[in-house]
C-alpha cells in the first residue's frame, strides 16, 4: 500500500523526468484502481453479511467466538482500508488525492516502523481479550459492535503498519504474535480459574490448545519462508 508519491519518488532515479514518472504511475499502477476498489469493497462486504447471517455459530463456542470472529472483522478491515486506499491513490479526485498524500506524509513522521500503528492494534486486542470487556460484548449488541468495530480498526492499523516495515521485520512480526498468541493459550490451559464464564471452562483449554497450534503453524510457515528470502538475498549473497 505505498503511497503513488512515494512511488513516483522512488521510480524518477532510474531516469524518468517528474511527467514521465507521473504519466508512468498512471498508466501502470491508478489503471487497476477500479478492479481493486471493487474486490476489496465486496469482499469486504461479504464477510460482514456472513457474520451477520452466522452470528449464532460464531458465538457457539469460545473458540470461533474468540479467534474465527475476531480475525474475520481484522480481515473486514483490511480490506475495506484497503479499498479506501485504492479509491484515494486513484486519482480520480485532484483534491482527495493531494489531502490524502499530505495525511500520509504526516502520519509517516509519527508512526515510524509502524510502531504506532502496531502498538494501537495490539492494545485493542489485548483490551477486548479481557474477560470482563469480552463477556461484556457477548451480554450487550451495542458493546459488541463496538467490539467488531474495534477489530476492524485493528485490521487497518495493521495494514498502515505492515507498509512501513521491511518484509523481513513483518516476518519476525508475525512470528512475534504467533508467540504471545502461544503464551496466551498456554495460560488458558494452565489457569485454574474459569475465565470466560459465558463458555464451559472446558472450552477454555481447548481454545488455548487452538492458539498453540496456530503458533506452530505460523512457525513452519513463515520462519522457513524468511529463512529461504533472507539466504536468498542479495545483501546476505555479497557478505557471504
Amino acid at each position: 500500500m505505498e503511497s503513488a508519491g512515494a512511488t513516483i519518488r522512488r521510480i524518477t532515479p532510474l531516469g524518468l523526468t517528474d511527467q514521465e514518472a507521473v504519466g508512468w504511475y498512471r498508466n501502470n499502477v491508478q489503471k487497476n484502481w477500479f478492479s481493486r476498489f471493487v474486490f476489496a469493497s465486496v469482499s469486504g462486504s461479504a464477510l460482514v453479511l456472513g457474520t451477520v447471517f452466522a452470528n449464532g455459530s460464531l458465538e457457539s463456542s469460545l473458540v470461533t467466538s474468540i479467534i474465527l470472529q475476531h480475525f474475520i472483522f481484522v480481515m473486514v478491515g483490511v480490506l475495506f482500508a484497503y479499498a479506501a486506499h485504492s479509491f484515494a491513490s486513484s486519482g480520480l479526485s485532484v483534491r482527495l488525492f493531494i489531502a490524502y498524500e499530505s495525511v500520509l506524509r504526516e502520519v509517516s513522521l509519527v508512526n515510524r516502523y509502524g510502531a504506532l500503528s502496531f502498538s494501537a492494534a495490539g492494545l485493542m486486542t489485548w483490551y477486548w481479550t479481557l474477560p470482563s470487556s469480552f463477556d461484556a460484548a457477548l451480554s450487550s449488541g451495542f458493546t459488541q459492535i463496538m467490539m467488531r468495530l474495534s477489530f476492524s480498526c485493528v485490521g487497518a492499523l495493521i495494514l498502515g503498519g505492515s507498509t512501513r516495515v521491511s518484509s523481513h521485520a513483518l516476518a519476525m512480526l508475525s512470528i512475534a504474535v504467533g508467540k504471545v498468541m502461544g503464551l496466551f493459550g498456554a495460560f488458558l490451559i494452565l489457569s485454574p480459574a474459569h475465565l470466560y464464564d459465558v463458555y464451559p471452562a472446558v472450552q477454555q483449554a481447548e481454545t488455548g490448545v487452538i492458539m498453540i497450534a496456530i503458533m506452530t503453524v505460523i512457525d513452519m510457515t513463515v520462519l522457513p519462508c524468511w529463512l529461504y528470502k533472507y539466504f536468498k538475498s542479495p545483501d546476505h549473497i555479497r557478505q557471504t
